[in-house]
C-alpha cells in the first residue's frame, strides 16, 4: 500500500499533437485490459481513499482508542513534535540547467499519481518550483492504524509519511525556517484533509493574499446551502433534523412527500431489484449546425426510474459531511425516510479525529429533478475560470438509484445550459468566499421552467474544494486543449520570477491571462464507468467483450481493475466505489462517439461470469 503512494507519474506531460487522429494512435495510456496489468496510476479512484479512509470503519477504530478528554485530538506520541519539513526540489537529471528555486507549494495528502503527483512533477518541471508534502491528522492516524499491514521494507517509507505530519501552530515558524523557498499556495487532495488544510494555510500566513481563510460552510452541506441561498441563488429546501419525528414532519409537511407510498416500491439508497430501469436513449442535444456540444450521452433527467411518478415529491436524506455519495438516500415515503435516518443518525462523522464526534443531526433536503452537471473551476485571487464542464449520465441499476455510467465533457461557451450553470457556480464560489484553488461543483439544472424561461434554474448539489476525483487530465487536455491541474499551477506559480523558469519546458506552462473564462470542446469526450451487473465469485472474464470494447474507434484508454479477476469475489456496482473499471472515449465524429458509448453500455452486463 505504501508503494502505491510512491508510484511515479506515468502520464505523458506533452499533448502537443497536431491532430486528433495522431493522439488516438499515439497516446501512451491506451491499455490492453484483457492482460489485467496493474495500472494503478490510471485508476479513477485512489486506494488510499478506498482502503484507509473508509470513514465508518476508520472512525469506529478511533473511538476504541480515544483518550479521556472528549475534545482532545489523537496524537502519535513519538512523532507529535516533529518539525522537519518533507520538501523536494526540482532535479536537473533531465538535462535542464539548474536554476535557483524561489517559490513552491504545500501539498496535503498528495498520494494519487494523476492528481497530487502530477501537480508535484509538473510544478518542478515547468516552473522550477519546490514542493512540501504534508499529511493531514486524519490520514496520519489511518497510517498508524494500518502500520502492521506493511511489509518490513515498507516501514522506512511509512516513517517518511509519518514525519510529514502537519506541524503544530507553535512549531510553524521553526518549520518554515527550514524550507529554502517561499510558499505561495496550499493544495489539498483529500476530502478528509480539507478542514485541517484550511487551518494550516491560515497558520502559514497565506491568508488573505494567497488563501481563502477558514470557513466550515465549504464542507458542511447544510451550512453550504444556507450561505449560497442567502445570496438569492436557488438551493434545495432543507432542514437539519435531530430526531426522526422532526425529519418526517419536515418531509411530509414542507416537502410534500407522501406519508405512504402505494404506487411504487420503497426507494432508499437501493431500489427494488424489479423496479424498471431507465431506458437507454440519447438526448441528442448537439446542435445540428455543429455550433456546440451540450451533451450526447444518457438520459435527460436524474429521476432514478422511468416507472416513477414524475409529479410525486421525493426527498434526499444524507449526512452534513460525507464523500462519494456515501449514506445519501433517495426517499419516497415515511418508511424509507425512517430507514435512511437510522443509518446516519449518531454514526461517526466523516473525517473527524475528535473523540466520539457523532452525527447528531441528519440533513433532509428537497429532491431536485433535472440534468446534473459538474463544473471544474480554477480561481486566482477571485477570478474564476471554468476548466471543464461535465454532464453526468446516471441510471438506476442493480437496485441503486444513481449509478454512474458516463461523465461527459461538454461545451461551456456556446451552450446556453452550460453557460447558465457555470455562471451559477461562480456566484456560489463568491458566496463561500473562495478566491483561490481548484473546485469541483455539482449542480442540477431543473426540469421545471420559470416564466419566460427556456432553460430551467440551476440548483446547487455541492461545492467540493478539491479536484474532480477521476483521471481527467488526458481527456481534457485533448478535447479542450488544456486541463484543470495545469491551470491550477498557472494560477499559483505563473506570476513568479520568470528568470527562474526553465526555458526548455516553456511549452508546458499556461499563461493565466490567455485562458478563456469558459472552455470550448474540439472533440467529443467522456469517461465511461464500467458497471458490474453480477455478484459472487468470478468464474469467467469475458475476454471477447473486453477486446471488443478496446477495439472500438473512440476508445482512447481503458482499465479493468485488477480485483475483477477469476477467483475474486465481487459485488454489483451501486456507487462509484464499486465500479469495475473505466474507459476513456474520444472522437471527432458524433455518430461514432454515441455508437461506441452505447455499445460499451450494452456489453457491461456480460463482462463477468460468477457463481
Amino acid at each position: 500500500m505504501i508503494l502505491l503512494f510512491l508510484f511515479q507519474l506515468l502520464l505523458d506531460f506533452t499533448f502537443g499533437f497536431k491532430s486528433l487522429s495522431s493522439v488516438t494512435k499515439m497516446h501512451p495510456t491506451r491499455t490492453h485490459v484483457f492482460s489485467f496489468q496493474n495500472h494503478q496510476a490510471l485508476k479513477s479512484k485512489t486506494l488510499l481513499l478506498e482502503h484507509l479512509l473508509s470513514h465508518r470503519g476508520r472512525s469506529n477504530e478511533l473511538n476504541d482508542d480515544m483518550k479521556e478528554d472528549d475534545n482532545e485530538l489523537l496524537s502519535y506520541q513519538d512523532l507529535n513534535d516533529v518539525i522537519n519539513p518533507q520538501y523536494s526540489l526540482p532535479s536537473n537529471s533531465n538535462g535542464i540547467d539548474e536554476l535557483p528555486v524561489h517559490q513552491g507549494l504545500v501539498q496535503v495528502d498528495a498520494f494519487c499519481p494523476y492528481h497530487g503527483r502530477y501537480l508535484s512533477n509538473m510544478a518542478k518541471l515547468a516552473y522550477n518550483a519546490g514542493i512540501v508534502n504534508v499529511v493531514s491528522d486524519y490520514v496520519f492516524h489511518c497510517l498508524i492504524d494500518n502500520e502492521n499491514e506493511y511489509e518490513a521494507q515498507e516501514q522506512e517509507e511509512l516513517e517518511l509519511y509519518l514525519n510529514a505530519k502537519i506541524p503544530k501552530k507553535e512549531s510553524i515558524k521553526e518549520w518554515l525556517e527550514q524550507i529554502p523557498f517561499e510558499i505561495v499556495g496550499i493544495i489539498c487532495e483529500s476530502d478528509s484533509g480539507l478542514d485541517e488544510a484550511e487551518r494550516f494555510g491560515v497558520n502559514l500566513g497565506l491568508y488573505p493574499k494567497r488563501h481563502d481563510g477558514y470557513n466550515n460552510a465549504r464542507r458542511d452541506k447544510y451550512l453550504m446551502n444556507e450561505v449560497v441561498g442567502s445570496r438569492q441563488l436557488r438551493v434545495a429546501k432543507q432542514k437539519l433534523c435531530s430526531s426522526l419525528e422532526e425529519a418526517t414532519s419536515f418531509a411530509v409537511n414542507e416537502l410534500g412527500v407522501a406519508p405512504n407510498n402505494d404506487e411504487i416500491s420503497t426507494i432508499t439508497s437501493t431500489l427494488d431489484e424489479n423496479v424498471e430501469e431507465i431506458s437507454i436513449h440519447n438526448t441528442n442535444s448537439y446542435q445540428e449546425d455543429g455550433s456546440y456540444n451540450s451533451g450526447l450521452l444518457g438520459k435527460a433527467t436524474n429521476l432514478p426510474s422511468s416507472s416513477l411518478n414524475h409529479k410525486k415529491k421525493y426527498c434526499v436524506v444524507k449526512p452534513c459531511r460525507g464523500v462519494a455519495s456515501d449514506d445519501v438516500y433517495f426517499c419516497s415515503d415515511i418508511k424509507s425516510i425512517e430507514e435512511s435516518f437510522s443509518k446516519i443518525h449518531l454514526t461517526p462523522t466523516f473525517g473527524s479525529t475528535q473523540k466520539n464526534e457523532l452525527q447528531e443531526s441528519v440533513l433532509i433536503q428537497e429532491f431536485i429533478a433535472g440534468t446534473e452537471y459538474a463544473i471544474d473551476i480554477v480561481s486566482k485571487n477571485g477570478e474564476h475560470k471554468v476548466a471543464a464542464l461535465w454532464r453526468y449520465d446516471k441510471r438506476s441499476v442493480n437496485g441503486a438509484p444513481f449509478v454512474y455510467f458516463g461523465t461527459e465533457v461538454i461545451d461551456a461557451l456556446h451552450n446556453p445550459s452550460g453557460e447558465k450553470v457555470c455562471t451559477y457556480a461562480k456566484k456560489a464560489l463568491d458566496a463561500l468566499d473562495i478566491k483561490w484553488g481548484l473546485t469541483h461543483i455539482e449542480i442540477i439544472l431543473e426540469n421545471e421552467l420559470e416564466k419566460n424561461e427556456s432553460i430551467g434554474r440551476p440548483c446547487l448539489v455541492e461545492v467540493n474544494c478539491r479536484q474532480h476525483n477521476t483521471d481527467f487530465v488526458p481527456l481534457t487536455s485533448i478535447s479542450i486543449g488544456y486541463n484543470p491541474l495545469d491551470m491550477l499551477l498557472s494560477a499559483y506559480l505563473g506570476d513568479g520570477d520568470k528568470s527562474s523558469f526553465p526555458q526548455e519546458t516553456e511549452h508546458l506552462r499556461l499563461d493565466w491571462d490567455d485562458l478563456p473564462p469558459l472552455p470550448v470542446t474540439r472533440a467529443f469526450a467522456a469517461i465511461v464507468h464500467l458497471v458490474s451487473y453480477v455478484e459472487g465469485t468470478i468464474t469467467d472474464v469475458n475476454i471477447d467483450a473486453l477486446q471488443e470494447i478496446e477495439s472500438l474507434p473512440s476508445v482512447l484508454a481503458m482499465e479493468v481493475y485488477d480485483h475483477f479477476n477469476v477467483g475474486n469475489r465481487i459485488k454489483k456496482t451501486k456507487d462509484i466505489r464499486s465500479d469495475s473499471g473505466w474507459v476513456h472515449i474520444l472522437n471527432e465524429d458524433k455518430e461514432q462517439f454515441i455508437a461506441d458509448y452505447n455499445r460499451i453500455v450494452e456489453l457491461m452486463p456480460v463482462m463477468f461470469g460468477v457463481k
